[in-house]
């Protein structure tokens, strides 16, 4: 039964192009020590090319925070270094500060003077994967193909619409728990849970003092952190 089972997944083409393998083999595997706090690491990647869209995007912009696993992805026309250094300078260091580490592949739309320009004014430290060990950037390599996956899902047939359904993706993925950290990458990056558009309008509010929050807040991300990177430790050990 077994075999008929395999023999009928393989003859299937959407489950082919769709449920393809994620785990890579054991061997080629290294742990990699998570930060002690969010925004304080990012990888980047460009996926793409895709087919042009309606707004003429082809390309998305995916920066990924490693300890929390919460991502920015941003569609874009194309993926030159300027375009690169914009996306990361208004959608993730104006908002979320300069990180410590910016992860990325040697691909020319990184490799350049450019960001390396950028990189050394906010005083962060870059950060290149190899074809050698590409699991360094591995997080943000496995978003890709986790939003690739829905967006086909969802976009017309002739695929011109898939940017208009990456915001919705995005927000899924960053409310959803994982497994990695046990924790949804929204609540590990920003110290709550959101509150979903869809939920049942408050019955009630409890204001407190702005130093109460505080405190409360300093106390979970203490707490989630330790937590996020014990959990990630022991995924990394289980995947050996």
């Amino acid at each position: 039964m077994k075999d008929s089972i395999h023999n009928y997944i393989q003859s299937c083409s959407q489950c082919c192009k769709f449920n393809v393998r994620r785990q890579k083999p054991p061997d080629l595997l290294q742990s990699i020590e998570p930060p002690a706090e969010v925004f304080q690491v990012l990888g980047l990647d460009w996926w793409g090319p895709a087919p042009v869209s309606t707004n003429d995007n082809k390309y998305v912009l995916v920066i990924t925070d490693r300890l929390s696993g919460y991502v920015i992805a941003k569609a874009a026309p194309t993926n030159t270094a300027q375009t690169t250094a914009q996306i990361l300078m208004e959608n993730a260091i104006l908002i979320h500060g300069a990180p410590d580490k910016i992860i990325t592949d040697q691909g020319q739309h990184f490799n350049n003077e450019l960001i390396h320009a950028l990189i050394s004014l906010i005083g962060s430290k870059h950060l290149f994967s190899t074809p050698y060990h590409p699991q360094t950037n591995g997080q943000t390599e496995r978003f890709n193909a986790t939003f690739a996956t829905q967006l086909s899902k969802y976009c017309n047939e002739d695929k011109a619409d898939w940017d208009a359904y990456l915001s919705s993706v995005v927000y899924a993925y960053n409310h959803t728990q994982h497994r990695s950290t046990g924790f949804p990458p929204y609540q590990l990056a920003f110290g709550r849970l959101p509150r979903n558009p869809f939920d049942a309008p408050r019955s009630e509010f409890k204001f407190t003092r702005p130093n109460d929050h505080w405190i409360h807040l300093q106390r979970f991300k203490t707490y989630a952190n330790k937590m996020a990177r014990r959990n990630i430790q022991q995924q990394q050990i289980a995947t050996k």
